[in-house]
């Protein structure tokens, strides 16, 4: 089983690009090293869903 952490969206922000923090979602929701070894178009994918709903 997966374990989650909660972290603060404000000092995500601070501290990360857009895409380090999406990299860090996807190694979350799916495997760690998901960005490099998922199909380039699943990941255009998820980006845009993720800025759609996390980006400022």
């Amino acid at each position: 089983m997966k374990t989650y952490t909660l972290k603060s969206a404000v000092t995500d922000q601070e501290t990360n690009t857009a895409w380090e923090a999406f990299v860090c979602y996807l190694d979350s929701v799916y495997f760690e090293g998901a960005a490099e070894n998922l199909s380039p178009e699943l990941v255009n994918f998820e980006y845009e869903a993720y800025l759609s709903c996390y980006g400022k």
